[in-house]
């Protein structure tokens, strides 16, 4: 290759981390497609300057030696690896009116290749976190339209008339508890926007299982008489360390037990059990509720997502809880596995490493 093509190679990909960079800020904070366009613009501008500096120049003819010497050529291969790099240039150009087009590829060779197949790449992981943009923004406006309609029907009808105090008090409870419905999504919402971010901040320690799950159970015997369930732990005699942000994972049990709370009918039970292996610890909670369709089972953690058979027994839930628990395992580099079984009930597994 000559010194020219190995030129703008360098330029070319000297510029290309730092183009991509910018386009990861600029999803965050302006959006994908001002995004793609801007990383277009950049990345055609970067090569056309690059092939500005490797574009021919005038070179004087050597002075001959003796009659051996052979004139220099000046003139560069219009083949090769700078043909490639001004073809590339100008499909970034041609791009520019169509940010989300790719670029073809099959006749492309050596570094101009390379960085078209990057960019392309890069233009798909945009065009997916667009669609993911999409359906979050559709699925929190879902999720609140129904709180929002509630409170607004609760309140206009108090107000149509005149009524008795009573009549009043009940109509303020029942919208104080759509306000705190729509306090816990939003809670909740920020939440993983802010773990998916990279800023939540873990407090990690040593913690013996056994006596956290106890105590976390025995905090939560007074909702589960409320509801007439039986609620059990069973954990082992000997300490199961591991290290874990307590806060965090009080947080994972308490988003399982109310989900099993919530889908039991009276009378049924919960049962939470510690059991361990060399390497793992397992936390078991299991419940004798109203089960998920196998169908279902391999949406239950996505964000949103409530199975319709979840909806007729609760009407009230957001269906962000499991989104959340995994999030938290998998910050532990743990994982979280489940199984059901219609009208019998359902198992939620937490695996975490153990400290040996």
């Amino acid at each position: 290759m000559s010194g020219r093509a190995w030129s703008l190679a360098a330029a070319a990909l000297f510029g290309s981390a730092a183009i991509l960079a910018v386009l990861s800020f600029l999803v965050r904070s302006s959006g994908v497609f001002l995004a793609v366009a801007a990383g277009l613009a950049a990345f055609a501008v970067l090569v056309f300057l690059g092939g500005r500096l490797a574009s021919p120049r005038s070179v004087a003819p050597p002075k001959s030696v003796g009659p051996a010497s052979e004139p220099a050529s000046a003139s560069p291969d219009p083949s090769g690896a700078e043909m490639q790099l001004d073809a590339l240039r100008d499909r970034l150009i041609q791009t520019e009116t169509h940010p989300l087009r790719r670029i073809a590829t099959a006749d492309l060779s050596g570094p101009a290749r390379d960085l078209a197949e990057r960019l392309n790449a890069r233009l798909d992981s945009l065009t997916g976190t667009g669609k993911e943009q999409q359906q979050f923004i559709a699925d929190v406006s879902h999720e609140l339209r129904t709180p929002l309609t509630v409170l607004r029907g609760t309140l206009e009808v108090a107000l149509e008339e005149d009524r008795s105090v009573e009549e009043y008090r009940e109509a303020i409870g029942n919208a104080l508890l759509e306000i705190r419905h729509l306090a816990r999504i939003s809670q909740n919402i920020l939440f993983l926007a802010r773990g998916e971010s990279g800023r939540v901040t873990l407090s990690f320690s040593n913690q013996d299982l056994g006596h956290f799950v106890s105590d976390v159970v025995r905090e939560l015997l007074p909702a589960a008489a409320d509801h007439e369930i039986e609620l059990s732990v069973e954990v082992p005699e000997d300490p199961v360390i591991a290290f874990v942000d307590p806060g965090r994972m009080q947080q994972v049990l308490h988003n399982l037990l109310e989900n099993s709370m919530r889908y039991t009918p009276a009378g049924g039970s919960i049962r939470v059990r510690l059991e361990t292996t060399p390497d793992e610890a397992a936390i078991e909670v299991s419940d004798s509720g109203v089960g998920i369709p196998e169908a279902d089972l391999p949406f239950v953690f996505e964000r949103f997502f409530r199975s319709d058979r979840a909806r007729r027994a609760y009407t009230g839930g957001s269906g962000l809880g499991l989104s959340i628990v995994r999030w938290i395992v998998e910050a532990h580099k743990g994982r979280v596995d489940i199984t059901s079984d219609l009208d019998r009930g359902t198992t939620v597994t937490v695996r975490l490493p153990r400290v040996k």
